[in-house]
């Protein structure tokens, strides 16, 4: 049973599509998956409402005033809880931190994600946890990255590493993400004769998911 909590104060960094997209690959290894859309537009919730989400992930709505109970009753029923949250300022995002087993933060490759990514660093860095010495384990995930890696993109990824902010992986920039809203079901369920890029949107998807799985487990051996 994990927590995972995606967080950005910059709206179109790939929040979202990061949630379902994890959700898809925990779905395909066999959890049961609880995404809490605490994000004010509700991306994700209309997302289940009118398509497919399938029958190992569900999703709710929570706010600053229900989060935290939202989390706890998730935790109760599914083995993958994905938080979906967003804006610094919201209260939302460190009840979010407090409760997590990993943190995600989606970035694009510009310098104003690389900005707003480590001013939520820092936020993960300020929040008291229920279970960690310092703070919870995170990571940048790049998102929409092109297929060819840029000087700008190089020295981007610098800045976060002069920084000392870890990256837990990438996303690139594919039409079968931005097809996760149009046909509103899972990466595994989109036709891949309809749908270029699907299978490494997937496999993509997974190594994220490893990642994560294998960042929480090294942590929870850490502090036993």
């Amino acid at each position: 049973m994990a927590v995972i909590a995606l967080a950005s104060p910059k709206g179109g960094c790939g929040k979202s599509t990061t949630a379902i997209t994890l959700a898809g690959a925990y779905a395909e290894q066999g959890y049961t998956v609880r995404i809490i859309d605490a994000d004010p537009r509700q991306r994700v919730a209309r997302w289940a409402e009118v398509g497919t989400p399938g029958d190992s992930i569900s999703v709710v709505s929570a706010d600053a005033t229900t989060i935290v109970a939202t989390i706890r009753a998730a935790e109760l029923d599914a083995q993958i809880v994905i938080v979906d949250v967003e804006g610094s300022a919201n209260m939302v995002v460190p009840l979010a931190i407090s409760r997590a087993n990993f943190v995600i933060i989606p970035a694009n490759p510009s310098a104003a994600d690389v900005e707003d990514a480590i001013a939520t660093v820092q936020i993960v860095h300020d929040t008291q946890t229920r279970q960690h010495e310092g703070s919870v384990p995170h990571g940048v995930l790049w998102t929409r990255v092109p297929t060819f890696q840029s000087r700008e993109f190089v020295a981007l990824a610098s800045q976060l590493a002069e920084a000392g902010v870890p990256v837990i992986g990438q996303l690139a920039e594919r039409t079968a993400y931005k097809s996760l809203f149009s046909y509103c079901t899972t990466l595994d369920q989109l036709p891949p004769d309809e749908v270029p890029g699907t299978d490494k949107a997937r496999a993509e998807g997974m190594v994220l998911a490893d990642a994560v799985t294998q960042a929480i487990l090294a942590n929870q051996e850490k502090a036993a």
